[in-house]
């Protein structure tokens, strides 16, 4: 009799540590998004100087935008300009089609701003570019056309 209270105290014990073990309770765990790669801009009259023009669909991208210029810029990841009827987009029609844009009103010389982004097609070169639509800027040479691949 002695021998089965024991066994049913070392039986209750297994059972206590193993509810209690690693994952008891506990939903699965989801693992960490990855951390975006940084790409550096730096932006001057007229330039912009990105540390990367081709990218991979699917990975996240954190662009690191800063204006060592002397007057405020503008960053979108835009179409090229594109002609409507012989007239050029405004830059409001630049930014409805961006996949990024940091206003000018938030660029101004000295600034560093961040945007994030994460690319879910290929983008051949000359059909993305990274620009800068403040007046006369792009016009000035402020774009550079970017590459993304599977």
């Amino acid at each position: 009799m002695r021998s089965l209270f024991v066994l049913c105290i070392a039986l209750a014990a297994v059972l206590v540590l193993a509810a209690c073990g690693p994952g008891a309770g506990s939903a699965p765990t989801q693992p960490a998004a990855p951390k975006p790669v940084e790409v550096q801009v730096t932006m001057t009259e007229f330039k912009i100087e990105p540390s990367m023009t081709s990218f991979q669909v699917g990975v996240p991208y954190r662009f690191v935008v800063t204006n060592k210029g002397t007057v405020a810029h503008d960053f979108s990841i835009t179409p090229p300009a594109m002609q409507h009827g012989g007239m050029a987009m405004s830059s409001d029609d630049m930014h409805k089609a961006a996949l990024a844009v940091i206003d000018a009103a938030n660029m101004p010389p000295g600034a560093t701003k961040t945007v994030d982004v994460t690319f879910n097609k290929p983008v051949a070169a000359g059909e993305f570019e990274l620009a800068c639509h403040t007046p006369g800027h792009y016009e000035a040479g402020m774009q550079v056309p970017i590459t993304v691949t599977q």
